[in-house]
């Protein structure tokens, strides 16, 4: 069927769902991605502890993964937890989410570590 031009396109879609690696992307990218997983039917698949999950449907939550990571994202989850969901979304978030910690402890240290000199104004 040829396109009118009008409605999403679909590559458009594919591109805000895929994870570029940077990890200050990460929370928003799993929120939408998230999303995508619920509209799907697959978001409780995906959150549920892997005792009470469908087997067939965690397959199909890591099929949907895997689309859309990058190959650095995909490098970290592909040996580990193939055709397992749950446990490539936990790998992605103990990676990604906890790469903010130190990064905040950091800031707060610079931040209560800052002098002022004699010829600086508190604005500067």
């Amino acid at each position: 069927m040829a396109s009118t031009g009008y409605g999403p396109s679909r590559e458009s879609r594919w591109s805000r769902l895929t994870f570029d690696g940077n990890e200050s992307n990460y929370e928003l990218w799993e929120v939408k991605f998230l999303a995508h997983t619920r509209l799907l039917k697959l978001k409780d698949t995906i959150l549920l502890s892997e005792e009470e999950g469908n087997t067939t449907k965690n397959e199909e939550c890591y099929a949907e993964l895997m689309q859309c990571l990058d190959d650095t994202s995909l490098s970290l989850v592909m040996r580990d937890a193939t055709d397992d969901g749950r446990k490539a979304l936990q790998i992605l978030r103990d990676h990604y989410a906890n790469q903010g910690k130190p990064r905040i402890i950091t800031l707060y240290t610079e931040l209560t570590s800052l002098e002022k000199k004699l010829h600086e104004t508190v604005t500067d």
